[in-house]
């Protein structure tokens, strides 16, 4: 591929798609602007706004196709080599020692052509708020091919051989494997168990909010009353068909982007496929690993499922598949070490907790009962003695601090540390030693006079942290955690924050 190449036309429309969505709040603003106003007689001035958009359109067309002749690619000296820029022509060149990892994309647009979006993922990019690079479509061929390439390259390099690329290729079939693929019961249940209704009805509200002048609200109401009146059963009705109508739409949702999730290993990455009508890859290099979370919520705990997600230093903040990637979407709690044997045999999840003391449940109830308490003593006293049904709130405020508190928990196996919390869903992050980047310990006032400590473990995911926290453990476990994550003793008493740099090497801040 030493040739130069360009995109398909194609990418001229995804940009102008692309700019036309985020262009849809000012264009509903314009068309708007002298609505109820009287006609000036002047047919110009009075469809001013729309000459506007118009013209905005045709120049976000021209800027799209003029993006589209001045980009392209090709591969040169171990590196991808790219040229582009709407005004000023620019050049970009990344080795393949730098690119972690190629994510594919085949939206509606591109699948009809025979297309994908290629997203470059690499170690150490400059802005960490999107992609190395992208090539918004091109062939499925190219597109292997240039895979290919990379990953021969780097593999030649990594071993030292400077053989023929056949005998690279060979090693490469060989080696892919199928780990998960998820049933259509597991992904049904999912979608069944899934928070995205909430989703669905805030969209949906929020887009109704946004034409305030189309939609005559007040005449709107007026009939909402006289319906109300007609009867509270028949407004339950459709209040309750509106809820399925929402639900429905989220399950189909849930379908549509994780159908056909499979989970290949390839070497030494694991290769993540999803969706439907837009079909997505995702490709993780082993070494990017950070640690493993485990995801339990409310529901589908019970059912004795979870979500496993891997914590995976780089990717964009804008790309939220590269930083929030869910391994098992959907799974079966007890078959989950089964799995992660093949690809990460290093890991221990079967774990034995140590859990927080009994002393500090009093501590979990009562920060919970905090929060509704201005709401508790407020009420009765305004609204008596209606108010009263507010002390109700205690109850659901109890259960969540007694759930948390019952969650809480810490293990230490070998170079393994694992954290239990929850919030709403419990956590379990398990991490090794030297992929910690910071361990902290704060002990407040009340803390010390019941022996207890917080710890707070970060570990590098996406372009930031991610964060085990335990509140309340004993002082007594802390300095456990501590004496193992230290790499030599320190005086007793002295207070240290441990960081770990990002080579695994150690710094010692008192």
């Amino acid at each position: 591929m030493s040739e130069k190449k360009k995109l398909h036309p194609i990418s001229a429309v995804a940009s102008f798609l692309k700019q036309l969505k985020e262009l849809i709040i000012p264009f509903v603003f314009l068309i708007f602007l002298n609505r109820g106003e009287s006609s000036s007689g002047n047919f110009f001035i009075d469809n001013l706004p729309f000459f506007a958009i118009i013209v905005t359109l045709i120049f976000v067309l021209a800027f799209g196709i003029i993006k589209w002749v001045r980009f392209s690619y090709w591969i040169e000296n171990g590196e991808l080599r790219i040229e582009y820029g709407l005004w000023i022509k620019k050049k970009r060149y990344i080795p393949f020692d730098r690119i972690q990892s190629l994510n594919s994309t085949e939206s509606i647009i591109h699948r009809p052509f025979g297309l994908v979006k290629i997203k470059v993922e690499t170690a150490g990019a400059s802005d960490k708020s999107q992609a190395e690079a992208e090539l918004t479509a091109i062939s499925l061929e190219d597109a292997k091919e240039l895979q290919d390439i990379i990953y021969n390259a780097k593999k030649q390099r990594n071993s030292g051989i400077e053989g023929s690329p056949s005998t690279t290729e060979h090693e490469h079939e060989q080696k892919e494997e199928v780990i998960y693929q998820m049933s259509f019961k597991d992904l049904m249940l999912m979608a069944i168990t899934s928070g995205g209704v909430g989703v669905v009805i805030g969209g949906a509200m929020f887009f109704l909010s946004q034409f305030n002048e189309i939609i005559p609200y007040e005449l709107v109401f007026k009939e909402l009353e006289e319906f109300v009146r007609s009867g509270v059963l028949i407004v339950s009705v459709v209040v309750l068909l509106g809820l399925l109508l929402a639900y429905g739409l989220a399950i189909l949702g849930t379908l549509l982007v994780n159908a056909n999730f499979t989970v290949r290993k390839i070497g030494t990455d694991i290769i993540i496929t999803r969706g439907l009508l837009e079909k997505k890859q995702t490709t993780i290099p082993l070494n990017r690993i950070q640690g493993i979370r485990i995801l339990e919520n409310l529901i589908r705990q019970p059912l004795g499922y979870a979500t496993v997600q891997i914590e995976s230093a780089g990717g964009s903040v804008l790309d939220k598949d590269s930083t929030d990637i869910k391994l098992l979407p959907m799974v079966k709690k007890k078959e989950i070490q089964k799995i992660l044997t093949t690809i990460l045999p290093q890991y221990k999840l079967d774990l034995e907790y140590e859990t927080v003391p009994k002393r500090a449940l009093k501590r979990y109830l009562f920060r919970h009962c905090l929060v509704v308490l201005p709401v508790v003593v407020a009420l009765p006293i305004i609204f008596w003695p209606v108010g009263l049904y507010s002390l109700f709130l205690l109850v659901p405020a109890c259960l969540l601090g007694y759930w948390k508190y019952f969650s809480a928990g810490w293990n230490i196996n070998d170079h393994q540390l694992a954290v239990r919390y929850r919030n709403i869903v419990q956590h379990t992050v398990y991490m090794k030693k030297n992929r910690i980047q910071s361990l902290e310990v704060t002990e407040s006032w009340f803390q010390n006079k019941k022996d207890l400590a917080t710890l707070r473990v970060t570990i590098k995911s996406g372009i930031g942290g991610a964060v085990g926290r335990v509140v309340d453990l004993e002082s007594e476990a802390v300095d456990d955690v501590y004496h193992w994550y230290q790499p030599d003793h320190h005086p007793t008493g002295t207070k240290i924050h441990f960081q770990s740099r990002d080579d695994g090497s150690i710094i010692d801040e008192f």
